[in-house]
């Protein structure tokens, strides 16, 4: 697993979260934006970004559909993520279904 990287590109001690299993939604400017969750694992911190390795969930207010896409590497800017949820470590993410609850939250069956 990778380091953290510091604010000039060098490298740093590990990451405190690396490996971490998380499920993130961020922030979308715009109003016909589509809800977006990323579901993985923390690869790294920067000053600027959290460097996450999952699947993007895209999903509108009453769909309970999400759609997924690839996995991949996301570097998601600080000042974008609304919210950060620690999911148990037990969690396989790959192969999880994920659906959109009555709440309209990303939710999965264990």
């Amino acid at each position: 697993m990778e380091t953290g990287v510091g604010p000039i590109g060098a490298r740093a001690a590990p990451a405190p979260n690396a490996g971490k299993i998380v499920r993130l939604r961020w922030i979308k400017p715009y109003a016909e934006a589509t809800s977006q969750v990323c579901m993985g694992e923390i690869v790294r911190e920067t000053a600027e970004y959290l460097v996450m390795k999952g699947v993007v969930l895209n999903f509108r207010k009453g769909d309970r559909q999400a759609k997924r896409d690839e996995e991949r590497v996301h570097w998601i800017p600080w000042a974008q993520i609304a919210i950060v949820d620690e999911m148990p470590t037990d969690l396989k993410w790959r192969q999880t279904e994920f659906f959109v609850d009555e709440a309209g939250q990303i939710a999965f069956n264990r």
